[in-house]
């Protein structure tokens, strides 16, 4: 409170004037008992066990008692100096450090005033006269304006200090608020230890600083993740559209696979049907050729039947050969025998000659069909060998027409199989083709979902990166304790109110 102030609070107090003077001569009549008068104020704040609490030695009292008596005498002397209102704002701001109750202070002042005004009282009771009571009255008038503005002065101290360090806690909270607005997580309220922050109000910087901590790692975690979200978001993306591709491609190729397998399927159908064909003509090639091979046994035996007969002829052709040697020798004799008969056997002997020329013959035509019949029989018997081979190869010709028509019967069998497992093929790519079609629609849908979400995970996380935060919060400590009287220092300066 500035001089123009303090004038008018003594104003106002009616202390000023011809009071000021009522004032000083109170103040002379006091002062000698001014001992008597604190040894009966701290006899009141001892006996007090809350008062007494802010007391912790007897040299805190007699601190404390010192400097009270050198604010009353400041008070009393009626200049109300610099000093005096120094002192008043010094005790308010001690008063507010120690958080002493104001109903121990008022109620100490008014027993002090009390006992003053009972000791100025007992000193005009001797001369008491109309006029001295009349001064009596005024000088104790005085005497309680001037304590109750003392204790105003010291209050007003008290709440200017608490203004001061409420404004002092609002300023760091308002300035720590104002940077959270701002997005800046990196900067807490500093401890009382390293700034000027009360320490009383360090409860609440402490919850601040928490937050702030619990926010700059939400807040971190949420930019972590919102980068990963980011990333994995952009992966999937990438993914998705890789995926889209690759299952467009299998479409087109799934597509492409179904029209193979079905030609194939049609191919193998028509496979089935010629397979089955080649088979029955098999068989009927296997009856044809064990008919030839009947037939070619058939040709062996009448073979075989006519090298007998040629055997037989020759034996035949062996009697004619012998009698047309036997006539040859006959007819010889005879034309011996018509030669010694003269004339009379020549007829005879052309008859004989005549005979034997026709034995020559016979046995010459003998011969030749001997001859022939014997190139009948090496032929004969050469048809009989090839007529064997024949049959054995008719035969080998049975086993594997045989064989074949056992194969054929089987690859018809399995070329059946082959075109039902085919269908079944045919009709489970068919499927596909259509879960693939279907897949590449959901993949299509996918992937635009992705790049919506990656999209909003870039704004998302443009949005936190507009958030600066540290790696951890800074830990509050502990308020310190309240001091007593024994910690005063020299008062600030007056303060305006």
């Amino acid at each position: 409170m500035g001089k123009n102030g303090n004038t008018q609070t003594i104003s106002k107090f009616a202390l000023d004037g011809e009071q000021k003077k009522d004032l000083v001569t109170a103040g002379k009549l006091v002062a000698p008992k001014l001992d008597e008068v604190l040894e009966f104020f701290y006899a009141f704040a001892k006996s007090d066990q809350e008062a007494s609490g802010f007391f912790k030695s007897q040299d805190s009292l007699n601190h404390a008692r010192g400097a009270q008596k050198r604010h009353w005498e400041l008070l009393l002397s009626g200049e109300f100096s610099d000093d005096y209102f120094k002192s008043a704002d010094t005790i308010g701001r001690v008063h507010f450090r120690i958080q002493l109750p104001f109903d121990l202070y008022l109620a100490g002042y008014a027993r002090a005033t009390s006992f003053i005004q009972e000791m100025l009282s007992q000193q005009f009771g001797a001369t008491y006269t109309p006029m001295a009571r009349k001064r009596m009255v005024r000088l104790l008038g005085a005497l309680n304006r001037a304590f109750a503005m003392d204790s105003y002065q010291v209050i007003d101290a008290y709440f200017a200090a608490q203004r001061e360090e409420q404004d002092t806690a609002f300023r760091y909270m308002t300035e720590g608020i104002q940077r959270m607005s701002e997005r800046d997580l990196t900067q807490p309220i500093p401890s009382p230890e390293e700034s000027d922050f009360p320490a009383r109000y360090d409860v609440v910087r402490t919850s601040f600083n928490t937050l702030m901590d619990s926010m700059g790692g939400v807040i971190g975690t949420i930019q972590d993740s919102a980068a990963n979200l980011s990333s994995s978001a952009g992966e999937i993306s990438d993914a998705a559209e890789e995926l889209s591709s690759r299952t467009e491609t299998q479409a087109a190729t799934l597509e492409e696979t179904a029209a193979a397998v079905e030609e194939i399927t049609a191919s193998m159908k028509q496979s089935s049907g010629a397979t089955t064909e080649t088979s029955s003509l098999a068989r009927e090639a296997q009856g044809i050729a064990e008919e030839g091979m009947a037939v070619a046994s058939d040709a062996v035996e009448k073979m075989n039947e006519i090298s007998s007969s040629s055997d037989q002829i020759s034996q035949i052709i062996s009697v004619i050969d012998d009698i047309a040697f036997q006539t040859n020798l006959l007819a010889l004799n005879a034309g011996v025998e018509a030669a010694r008969a003269g004339e009379a056997g020549r007829g005879f002997a052309v008859v004989a000659s005549e005979v034997r020329a026709l034995a020559q013959r016979a046995a010459v035509s003998a011969k030749e069909i001997k001859d022939l019949i014997n190139v009948s029989s090496g032929h004969v018997d050469e048809g009989v060998d090839l007529v064997s081979k024949a049959g054995e190869v008719l035969e080998r010709i049975v086993g594997h027409v045989k064989r074949v028509t056992e194969l054929s019967s089987d690859v018809a069998s399995s070329a059946q199989e082959q075109f039902t497992g085919l269908s079944e093929i045919n009709t489970g790519v068919s499927h596909m083709d259509s879960v693939t079609q279907q897949n590449a629609a959901m993949v299509e849908q996918t992937t635009a979902a992705t790049v919506t979400m990656r999209q909003d995970t870039r704004v998302l996380a443009e949005l936190v990166q507009t958030f600066q935060v540290t790696g951890a919060a800074q830990a509050g400590r502990p308020a310190p304790t309240a001091g007593g009287w024994e910690q005063e220092q020299p008062g600030p300066e007056a303060s305006a109110a």
